[in-house]
């Protein structure tokens, strides 16, 4: 079985993501939350947009199989 992957934090969907530019549908509702929640957070000045996506992104890799339908219609391919 193929291991489960996310793509690399240094892809511009991920900032996209984050700054609101990419407006997706998510399916897993979880990641959907903890993207507005760090929007809110970096808008409040409660945490740099760069740490924001770091702790964004180790989310991800934690859950990469939960994430992957959503990132499949993102990223495309990675």
């Amino acid at each position: 079985m193929a291991e489960v992957t996310i793509p690399p934090i240094t892809r511009a969907e991920w900032r996209k993501m984050l700054s609101g530019e990419i407006n997706h549908n998510f399916r897993n509702y979880v990641l959907q939350l903890q993207i507005h929640e760090a929007q809110k957070n970096i808008k409040n000045n409660k945490v740099s947009f760069e740490d924001a996506l770091k702790d964004l992104y180790l989310l991800c890799e934690k859950y990469s199989l939960a994430v992957q339908n959503d990132f499949k219609q993102i990223f495309i391919k990675w």
